[in-house]
């Protein structure tokens, strides 16, 4: 908002800084504050230092060549199928995880087949560690 209380508009040009691909593959609940703070916002961010970054579906990954899939926040059969059938296709997957849900069907697992794990906390890591050593910590941000 302006000063006379009207919306502004900012448009920021930026140069790609690289030609890898991300795709993210996320459940569409943007009410959700795992998909807003650990998905949109880091997408937002990526994008905005000039990395080639969208949220799209697992046939996009292959179809449209992306480079790596970030997936995370459902675990079941059919994400386990998805990322296998990435991982076919020489795809790196990350897979993000943001609770300790590790006894959880399905989440050991797609954290088993990943390429890398990002957890949101260290102490999640360290257990994340006894399934795939492959991990990285990305904090939770949070929202005021």
């Amino acid at each position: 908002m302006n000063s006379y209380g009207t919306p502004s508009i900012g448009i920021r040009a930026v140069k790609p800084i690289s030609n890898i691909k991300i795709g993210w593959i996320a459940p569409i609940n943007w009410d959700a504050p795992q998909i807003r703070l650990r998905v949109l916002n880091v997408d937002r961010v990526l994008r905005s230092w000039g990395y080639r970054s969208s949220i799209v579906d697992y046939q996009d990954i292959i179809k449209k060549s992306f480079d790596v899939a970030i997936v995370g926040k459902v675990f079941d059969e059919h994400h386990y199928k998805n990322i296998k059938m990435l991982k076919q296709y020489e795809k790196i997957v990350f897979t993000d995880i943001c609770e300790d849900i590790l006894e959880f069907s399905w989440v050991k697992e797609i954290l088993s087949i990943s390429d890398k794990v990002i957890c949101c906390s260290f102490i999640l890591e360290q257990k994340v560690k006894e399934i795939n050593n492959r991990t990285i910590v990305i904090e939770d941000s949070f929202e005021t």
